[in-house]
């Protein structure tokens, strides 16, 4: 084989028209067996890339033998629109307005300065910020009034008698009418 040309040494190239021949048919020949070596290699890298892929979903290997890491894909078929949950920015934003009469009010007043200690007691008061919670409660349970309509029988001749009924039906659901 030939020694490796570099751009500087012009000496080790061959002089005559037969050496060249016999250096372009060794290198033409070098060239094939790299070409054969590439495409050995691209084949055993794809056969290697499909092995890597290869998952329950995709082969009949058992889903115990799934990578712990590799997330499953998504089963939903909607798409991310690319927005974030929430509000969104540019749109106005909406706030409770204060009541002007809560049923409580607690005044959250400090009795001492918290930087040097002193009494605040006779300062005069800077300003007052209001917060509010509301709370929303559960509605009442329902009210149940009960009639006992009372069956008796006339002791004079013996008729059944019964006391008005306000309801028409025995048990029933809904506002009074």
């Amino acid at each position: 084989m030939w020694p490796v040309v570099s751009s500087g040494s012009a000496a080790n190239l061959p002089s005559s028209v037969e050496e060249l021949r016999a250096l372009v048919l060794e290198l033409v020949e070098v060239n094939a067996s790299q070409q054969r070596r590439i495409a050995e290699q691209d084949a055993r890298i794809a056969e290697l890339e499909r092995r890597l892929g290869a998952d329950s979903s995709t082969s009949s290997k058992p889903p115990s033998s799934d990578p712990p890491y590799r997330k499953p894909p998504p089963r939903s078929s909607r798409r991310a629109s690319g927005r974030k949950p929430g509000k969104q920015p540019g749109e106005p934003g909406q706030t409770m307005e204060l009541v002007e009469d809560p049923d409580e009010v607690v005044v959250c007043d400090m009795s001492c300065c918290a930087t040097c200690g002193h009494d605040l007691s006779g300062a005069p008061v800077a300003g007052v910020q209001r917060r509010q919670v509301t709370d929303v409660r559960p509605p009442p349970p329902p009210r149940v009034t009960e009639y006992q309509i009372v069956a008796r029988a006339c002791p004079n001749c013996a008729a059944p008698a019964k006391g008005p009924s306000p309801v028409a039906a025995p048990a029933r659901l809904g506002p009074r009418s």
